[in-house]
């Protein structure tokens, strides 16, 4: 197992290392995205979710490989910013009392980075968000956090090789500290890309860095028809997903890279996206 930007943290893979699946990212990616949510929409199709045992860097909970069928959704082009997560924090608040987040102030000194709310920094990523608050926001605006499937199809894009982009890590695809190789040396988050090298081939940006995202998963520690089940309940142990600005293990940018933490903590390696079904 390898750690992620979360104190209790198991991470593993799921991505077979072909090269792509079975709809195409013509197919599966809007020509517009959604007007009201700057939301790319995801055709629905099959694809196969976890990590062969042949993979660089796979950890046993990233199997079995499953075959999945996913409906069609919509999901945030970028994660959501700092700015537009604190244009909602009073209704965020309102929806789910247990939501708890960190302004830059409040900021642990133990911890790599700063929180983002309360800070110039309206353009990166909301980091220091527990779980509640991050799916309060997204119900605020009529959606909801994906589930742990729908997350690996955004992030796959059509493809099966261990990366988004291809085989291997390759700088400038993510926000990362594996080019300066200490963990933490990248500073800090970056501002949200909403084009360029940072987005797959649907158009989805940042699913990959900057920040882990939030799922609706519980973790468990082998794949199954869970990651596409809306449970009713909290999960205990939510999965979160994509690696983050302070990682410099590049493994961890891996597709199916899997990681887990509990509700109420949110550091800064930590924020999220919404998706609309």
């Amino acid at each position: 197992m390898k750690l992620s930007s979360i104190l209790v943290l198991s991470v593993s893979a799921c991505a077979p290392a072909a090269s792509t699946s079975t709809s195409s990212p013509e197919d599966a990616r809007a020509k517009e995205p959604n007007a009201n949510d700057d939301a790319i929409a995801v055709t629905g199709g099959t694809f196969r979710m976890g990590s062969p045992d042949t993979e660089s860097g796979h950890d046993q909970d990233e199997g079995p490989t499953l075959t999945l069928t996913i409906a069609p959704f919509r999901i945030d082009r970028s994660p959501v910013s700092t700015g537009a997560f604190e244009a909602h924090m009073s209704e965020v608040l309102a929806r789910d009392s247990l939501s708890k987040w960190y302004a830059e102030t409040d900021t642990p000194a133990s911890w790599l980075g700063k929180c983002n709310v309360g800070s110039q920094r309206g353009d990166h990523p909301v980091n220091c968000v527990n779980w509640n608050a991050a799916r309060a926001y997204c119900q605020v605006r009529g959606g909801d956090l994906p589930t742990e499937a729908e997350w690996e199809y955004a992030a796959r894009a059509g493809t099966t090789t261990s990366y988004w982009w291809g085989t291997a890590y390759e700088a400038g695809h993510s926000v990362d500290s594996a080019s300066c190789k200490t963990r933490g040396c990248q500073g800090s988050t970056a501002p949200i890309a909403s084009a360029g090298p940072r987005c797959n081939a649907w158009g989805i940006c940042d699913i990959i860095g900057n920040i882990w995202q939030w799922t609706l998963t519980d973790y468990r520690e082998h794949l199954d028809d869970a990651v596409s089940i809306i449970a009713p309940q909290t999960p205990k142990k939510p999965v979160h997903r994509g690696g983050a600005w302070l990682d410099n293990v590049t493994t961890l940018f891996r597709s199916a890279q899997r990681g887990l933490n509990y509700p109420e903590h949110g550091l800064t390696g930590v924020g999220f996206r919404c998706v609309h079904r």
